[in-house]
C-alpha cells in the first residue's frame, strides 16, 4: 500500500479493501452509486489542488518599509494550508500564548528540544493562529540547502468548499530569524507566491448495518477511523510510512466491530461505519461525508472515532483505553458504567480532541469523540510505526471490551449530550 498517502490511488485501493470486507460481513453499502445505478461501499470526494509555479516568498510590511525573503534561499515550508497567508506578527518566547489570526515567531535557542517546536506548533493551531515561522534546525538548513529542494506542497481542499483556515510552518534562516525578531509586533507578515490548479480525489470506505426498529433505526451511530497515512516520503533506506499504529489499528477495530454487531441480532438503532480518507491532510474525507451524510446530523446519535490503538498507554491501567473530551459529555462515563475500559485523556496538553476526525463532526453539534491508547510513543509519523510494534494481545482485550458497550448503545433509548458549556464551537 505505499504508506497509503492521502489522496493518492493507494488510499483508494484501502478504501476498496475495507469495503470488500463490509460486504463480507453483511453490511449494505452507502457509497457512492455507480454508472448502472449500483451503489457501492467507496465514496470518492472529489479535491482541488494547487501548486505553486514559481518559488513563493515571505515578507514584512513594518512602518512603510518592506522586507522580503525568498523560498529555498531565506526559508523553507514545513506544512501550508493556504497559498496566501496574511497576519500579523506576534513575537512570542516559549511560554507565550498564540493569538489568534497572527503569523507568530518563536524566540527559541538554536538547540531547543524538538518537543518544544511542535508543542507550539499545536498550540499554534488550537488558538487559530495563521501562521509559525521557526528558526531552522541544521537538518532543515541541509534540506534548504539542497539542489533537489522542491516548491512547497499545498494541503488539498474538497472541490466548492471556500471554508478553509489558512495556515503555514515556515523555518528561516538564522539571518532572517534574527531580522524579524527585530521587526515590532503588529509588523503585518505575508506569504504568498504564483499558483495553478489541478484536480484529485480522497476516497472514504462507508457501509451500514441499518436498525430493525422502525421508529429507533432513523437514528444511527458513526464508528469511525482513518484508512490514510504519509504515504513513501521518507529519506532513510525505508522511505514507507507505515502508519500501522496510526491508523491501521483504529481500522482494524471499526473492522471488528462491524463483523461482531453484523453477526448477531440487528440492533435497533443504525449503525454506520466510516473510514476516512485524508485526515493526515486536513480531515478531507470526514469533512466531504458530514456534507454529504447519508443521514440527517440531527438523528447522527454519536460519533466514536478510533485512533492509534495498537500499544497500551503507561499512563492508564493495563488493558485500558482513553476518551478524547471524556469530561465533555457524558457518553464516555455512561460506556464504562457498561463496561467499556475507558477512561479520561491522560494527555490533555496535546489537546487530541480536536486532531482526529471525531471534531469535524463534533462541529456540527454531534457527540463526537476518539477512543485511543497513543502513549506519544516515539514512531508517531515516522516510517517505524510499523506492525512489528503493535501489541496484538492488548489490542484484541481493548476492542473486545468495547463491543457489548457499543451494542448496548445501539439498542438503547440514550441519546448522549454535551455536558454545559462543553460543546465545541464552530469556527
Amino acid at each position: 500500500m505505499q504508506g497509503r498517502e492521502s489522496g493518492s490511488n493507494y488510499e483508494r485501493i484501502a478504501a476498496e479493501y475495507i469495503g470488500s470486507q463490509f460486504r463480507q460481513f453483511g453490511l449494505q453499502p452507502a457509497g457512492d452509486v455507480d454508472e448502472t445505478g449500483k451503489k457501492g461501499f467507496v465514496q470518492r470526494a472529489p479535491l482541488a489542488t494547487a501548486k505553486f509555479s514559481s518559488a513563493p516568498k515571505l515578507s514584512v510590511v513594518s512602518s512603510g518599509n518592506t522586507r522580503s525573503w525568498q523560498f529555498g534561499r531565506d526559508f523553507s515550508v514545513s506544512f501550508l494550508r493556504a497559498a496566501q497567508i496574511v497576519g500579523p506578527l506576534q513575537i512570542i518566547d516559549l511560554d507565550g500564548t498564540p493569538a489568534k489570526g497572527a503569523i507568530v515567531a518563536l524566540k527559541l535557542p538554536e538547540n531547543a528540544d524538538p518537543q518544544k517546536r511542535q508543542d507550539l506548533i499545536r498550540r499554534a493551531r488550537s488558538a487559530q493562529a495563521a501562521g509559525v515561522i521557526l528558526l531552522e534546525t541544521e537538518t532543515n538548513k541541509r534540506s534548504r540547502e539542497s539542489a533537489d529542494l522542491k516548491l512547497p506542497t499545498l494541503t488539498t481542499g474538497i472541490q466548492g468548499d471556500s471554508n478553509v483556515t489558512p495556515f503555514g510552518v515556515f523555518l528561516v534562516s538564522k539571518e532572517v530569524n534574527d531580522q524579524l525578531l527585530s521587526i515590532p509586533n503588529d509588523a503585518r507578515v505575508e506569504f504568498d507566491g504564483p499558483t495553478e490548479g489541478e484536480g484529485g480525489a480522497t476516497w472514504n470506505a462507508v457501509g451500514v448495518l441499518p436498525g430493525s426498529d422502525p421508529f429507533a433505526s432513523k437514528d444511527a451511530i458513526v464508528l469511525s477511523a482513518h484508512l490514510d497515512h504519509l504515504g513513501a516520503n521518507g529519506t532513510g533506506p525505508d522511505p514507507i510510512f507505515n502508519g500501522a499504529d496510526d491508523d491501521a489499528s483504529g481500522c482494524v477495530a471499526v473492522l471488528e466491530f462491524a463483523r461482531a454487531l453484523a453477526a448477531g441480532k440487528r440492533p435497533r438503532r443504525t449503525i454506520y461505519f466510516v473510514c476516512f480518507g485524508s485526515e493526515e491532510r486536513g480531515g478531507y474525507g470526514a469533512r466531504y461525508y458530514v456534507a454529504h451524510s447519508p443521514v440527517s446530523l440531527d438523528h447522527v446519535v454519536a460519533d466514536i472515532t478510533f485512533e492509534m490503538l495498537g500499544r497500551p498507554d503507561a499512563k492508564v491501567p493495563p488493558n485500558t483505553l482513553w476518551l478524547t473530551g471524556y469530561d465533555r459529555s457524558n457518553l464516555g462515563p455512561t460506556l464504562a458504567k457498561r463496561g467499556a475500559k475507558l477512561v479520561a485523556d491522560p494527555h490533555p496538553e496535546q489537546n487530541f480532541f480536536q486532531r482526529s476526525d471525531n471534531y469535524t463532526l463534533a462541529l456540527r453539534g454531534i457527540v463526537a469523540h476518539t477512543v485511543s491508547s497513543f502513549g506519544l510513543h516515539s514512531d508517531y509519523h515516522r516510517p517505524s510505526d510499523d506492525l512489528s510494534k503493535i501489541n496484538f494481545s492488548f489490542m484484541t482485550h481493548s476492542i473486545e471490551s468495547l463491543i457489548a458497550p457499543l451494542s448496548w448503545l445501539a439498542n438503547s433509548n440514550f441519546r448522549p449530550a454535551w455536558l454545559p458549556g462543553k460543546a465545541p464551537n464552530a469556527k
